[in-house]
């Protein structure tokens, strides 16, 4: 997503629902599938180790699904129920693109910088100081951004919080 560019079909279902106060569907598999890939690559060893086992191997590895389920499970769940928040805020400076372990941040009106754990919003240019429509969750201590657009983007009126956006739970921060 770049300054003058229209968005992409995903962008716009994402901004479509976040306004609403809710996550679009590719963000909440994004979400709740984030730590699977972690485990299988984890517990792979432990799969191909319990084949030799017989019965007990083949226990051992339905064990291991379910508790790949439970764990799906919880996490829509938690995710299903969580509140988005809205915020308007600004571009840092860029970071030099060899430190790919630095996390997003952003920051308020008042210059408190914010940091995103993680984040689902496609990657984008952005200037220093730019004013920024941006949808974010908070999940225990990490701030994950959803969705972020320019202000001054030719689509931008599509980013704003609809009426509906705080009776669905959503909060707005006027800053």
């Amino acid at each position: 997503m770049r300054h003058s560019d229209s968005l992409t079909p995903e962008e716009l279902a994402d901004f479509e629902r976040n306004r609403e106060g809710r996550l679009s569907s590719r963000q909440w598999l994004k979400l709740i599938t984030e730590p699977l890939t972690t485990l299988l690559l984890l517990s792979l060893p432990l799969i191909l180790i319990a084949g030799r086992y017989g019965a007990a191997g083949r226990i051992l590895v339905l064990a291991l699904v379910a508790g790949f389920a439970l764990t799906v499970a919880l996490r829509a769940l938690r995710f299903a129920r969580v509140k988005l928040r809205y915020r308007v805020l600004f571009a840092e400076p860029p970071q030099a693109r060899w430190k790919l372990w630095r996390r997003t941040s952003l920051s308020t009106k008042t210059g408190e910088p914010l940091r995103f754990h993680h984040r689902l919003a496609l990657k984008s240019k952005l200037k220093p100081d730019q004013a920024l429509h941006v949808y974010y969750i908070e999940a225990g201590e990490r701030r994950i951004l959803l969705s972020l657009l320019p202000q001054k983007h030719a689509q931008a009126d599509l980013a704003e919080p609809s009426d509906s956006f705080e009776r669905a739970g959503g909060v707005v921060f006027a800053e």
